[in-house]
C-alpha cells in the first residue's frame, strides 16, 4: 500500500491557483481511477478533479472554500497502484496521520513541505532563523514570456500573510493576483507598476523571518522593519470578514464550510477595487457562489434613498435686458462656472493589451470591408417555425444560428476567406475546416470562444452549443481549450444597437464579419412598397489573401442562403 499525493496541475493561461469548491469524496472513502474527487474554481473555468487510481481518500489537504495554489497536495489517496505523473509518491517521512474533517485549513497547508511552488526560490537562510524568499515570474506555457505589472497591492515595508495578494500581473492571456508564498515583510519591489518583466526575473522579495539576509538585488534595507505592524499568523487574518453581530433588518447570506465566501479570485480582486464587503453580499450563483454581477449590484442606491441634488448656485443677473415695445423683459439667467476637471487613467492592463492586438492586426494586415443588406422577412418566418418546434426539446432558437451555418457554408465555397498566413514561412495556410469564433458579451470584458466544425452542425445543434458557451462565458466557467483554433470570426452587436460597423480582423485570421441590429423598413418589392425587416451585415478582410471580388462573391453568397434558403439550413 503506497500513497499518492494530488498536486494542483499547471494548467497554464496565467492560472496559479484554484479554490476548492467542494469535495465530492469524504475522507476515508474507496473511489476508483477516473472518479470525480474534487470541484475546483479557477478564474478560467470550475472542473472537476479525478482520482488517478482506486485507493482510499485518506486526507484533505484543503477545505471548501480555501484557495490552492499550483503545486498544492490537495489530496491523498493510499493505493497499491503507481502515481500518474502528477501524482508524486508521498515520502515515508512526510506522510501526516488523517486529520479530522474539522481540523483547521492551515493545520492542513503546514503538512505540504514549504519549497513545493517552483515560482519560488527561497534563499538558504529561509528556515527557522528567518531569511528572504525571491520570488520569480513563474513559467506558464502558453507561448507566454513576459507579463506586465498592473498594480502593487502591497507597499514595500508592509507586513503580509501567507497567500495575501501583492501583486497584479498581466500576460496575453490573462490578468491575475500572485499571492505572498509565505509570511513575512515586503522587502523590495523589483518592477515599477506598467513595467514589463520577464519569465524567471525576481518580482519582489519577501523577508521570512527575523533573521537578516540580504536580497539578490539591492533593496532599501531600512524599508523593511518600518511596517508597525506585526505579521499575523496565517490563523489570524481571516478572508472573509465576519457579519456584524448587531441585529440587521437583512441578515447576510449563511457562511459557506470553511468560514470563507465562495468567490473566484476575480471577483474577490473586484470587491476589493470597489471595497465591497463579500461577506455581506448575496451570491446568485451555484451554492451561494458570488459572481462579479452581484458585487456590482452592491453599489446601486437602495429604491428609498432620496438622492442628494445639489442646489443651482445662485443666480447672477446679467446686464439689464432692454425692454422691447410688446414683448416680456429679459429674464435674469444664471452664470455657471467654469468647469474643466478632467481624469487621469494610466494607460496599463486590459485596456493596453486590447490597444496592442488591435494594432497589431489593423497595421499588419491591410483591412478593406464589404457591406452587404440582407432581406431577413423570409428568415423571420422560418425562425419563428423553427422556434415553435425546438422549444418541445427545450432548444430555444435565435438568428445567430442561421447566421452562422450560412457562413460556414460560404466558407466552404470560398476558403481563401477561412486562411491565415505564415509570413515565417511565406505559405498561405488554407483551413479545409470551419471553427467560428463567437464574440460574447460578458461582465467581465469581450471574450470570443470557438464552436467547432461548424459546417458539419445543423441548426438545433449550434443553438444548444451557443446557449452553452454564452451560459459558461457569463458564469466565467469558459475553458482554454474554448478559445483555441478559430479559423473565421463574428462579431454579433444587434442585440444592442447599431446600423453598421467594419470590425477589426481577429488576426491571424483573413476576416471577420460584423452582424448588426434587425429593423423593419420599406423597400420596393416588385412595383410596392412593403415593410421588410432588413439587416447589415458587414465584412473586413485581409487585402493580402483575399481579393474583393471573392470577399463581395462570399458575402453575397451568405444574403443569397438567409434570404431564401433559411428552411433548407435548418
Amino acid at each position: 500500500m503506497s500513497k499518492l499525493e494530488f498536486k494542483l496541475p499547471d494548467i497554464g493561461e496565467g492560472v496559479h491557483e484554484g479554490e476548492i469548491v467542494q469535495w465530492l469524496v469524504a475522507e476515508g472513502a474507496q473511489v476508483e481511477e477516473d472518479d470525480p474527487v474534487v470541484e475546483v474554481m479557477t478564474d478560467k473555468a470550475t472542473v472537476e478533479i479525478p482520482a488517478p487510481a482506486s485507493g482510499v481518500v485518506s486526507k484533505h489537504h484543503f477545505g471548501e472554500g480555501d484557495v490552492a495554489k499550483v503545486g498544492d497536495v490537495i489530496f491523498v489517496i493510499e493505493s497499491g497502484a503507481s502515481g500518474a505523473a502528477e501524482v508524486t509518491p508521498a515520502p515515508a517521512e512526510t506522510a501526516a496521520p488523517a486529520a479530522p474533517a474539522e481540523a483547521p485549513a492551515e493545520a492542513a497547508v503546514a503538512a505540504v513541505p514549504a519549497a513545493e511552488p517552483v515560482e519560488v526560490a527561497p534563499a538558504p537562510a529561509a528556515a527557522e532563523g528567518g531569511g528572504t524568499l525571491e520570488f520569480k515570474l513563474p513559467d506558464i506555457g502558453e507561448g507566454v514570456h513576459e507579463g506586465e505589472v498592473v498594480q502593487w497591492l502591497v507597499a514595500v515595508g508592509a507586513t503580509v500573510a501567507e497567500d495575501d495578494p501583492i501583486v497584479e500581473v498581466m500576460t496575453d492571456k490573462a490578468t491575475v493576483e500572485i499571492p505572498s508564498p509565505a509570511a513575512g515583510v515586503v522587502s523590495q519591489h523589483n518592477a515599477a507598476e506598467g513595467e514589463v518583466i520577464k519569465v524567471g526575473d525576481v518580482l519582489f522579495v519577501l523577508q521570512t523571518g527575523g533573521g537578516v539576509a540580504v536580497p539578490a538585488v539591492e533593496a532599501p534595507v531600512a524599508e523593511a522593519p518600518a511596517a508597525p505592524v506585526v505579521a499575523p499568523t496565517p490563523a489570524a487574518v481571516p478572508t472573509a470578514v465576519p457579519a456584524p453581530v448587531a441585529p440587521a433588518a437583512a441578515a447576510p447570506p449563511a457562511p459557506v464550510a470553511g468560514g470563507k465566501v465562495l468567490a473566484a479570485p476575480a471577483t474577490r480582486r473586484l470587491a476589493r477595487e470597489m471595497g465591497v464587503d463579500l461577506s455581506q453580499v448575496v451570491g446568485s450563483g451555484p451554492r451561494g457562489r458570488v459572481r462579479p454581477e452581484d458585487v456590482r449590484g452592491t453599489q446601486t442606491a437602495p429604491a428609498s434613498a432620496p438622492v442628494a441634488v445639489a442646489p443651482a448656485p445662485p443666480a447672477v443677473p446679467v446686464a439689464a435686458a432692454i425692454p422691447t415695445a410688446g414683448t416680456l423683459p429679459m429674464p435674469a439667467f444664471p452664470v455657471f462656472p467654469e468647469n474643466h476637471e478632467v481624469e487621469r487613467i494610466p494607460f496599463r492592463g486590459i485596456r493596453r493589451k486590447v490597444a496592442e492586438a488591435m494594432s497589431r492586426s489593423k497595421f499588419t494586415a491591410p483591412h478593406f470591408s464589404l457591406i452587404e443588406e440582407v432581406d431577413c422577412t423570409s428568415l423571420v418566418t422560418a425562425r419563428t417555425t423553427a422556434k415553435a418546434s425546438a422549444a418541445q426539446y427545450g432548444i430555444k432558437v435565435t438568428y445567430m444560428p442561421y447566421i452562422m451555418k450560412a457562413v460556414a457554408q460560404g466558407l466552404l465555397e470560398f476558403p481563401q476567406l477561412n486562411a491565415e498566413l505564415d509570413e515565417e514561412a511565406q505559405e498561405i495556410i488554407v483551413k479545409k475546416y470551419v471553427n467560428l469564433g463567437i464574440a460574447v458579451d460578458t461582465p467581465n470584458g469581450l471574450v470570443v470562444p470557438v464552436i467547432r466544425d461548424a459546417h458539419l452542425k445543423s441548426i438545433l445543434q449550434l443553438s444548444v452549443e451557443l446557449s452553452d458557451i454564452a451560459v459558461r462565458a457569463r458564469e466565467g466557467k469558459l475553458k482554454p481549450a474554448d478559445f483555441k483554433d478559430s479559423t473565421f470570426t463574428i462579431s454579433n452587436a444587434g442585440n444592442i444597437g447599431g446600423v453598421l460597423a467594419t470590425p477589426i480582423i481577429n488576426f491571424p485570421e483573413a476576416a471577420i464579419m460584423g452582424v448588426h441590429s434587425m429593423r423593419k423598413m420599406p423597400r420596393c418589392v416588385g412595383d410596392k412598397i412593403v415593410a421588410r425587416d432588413v439587416m447589415n451585415l458587414s465584412i473586413s478582410i485581409d487585402h493580402r489573401l483575399v481579393d474583393g471580388a471573392d470577399g463581395a462573391r462570399f458575402i453575397v453568397r451568405v444574403r443569397d442562403l438567409l434570404e431564401g434558403s433559411a428552411l433548407v439550413l435548418l
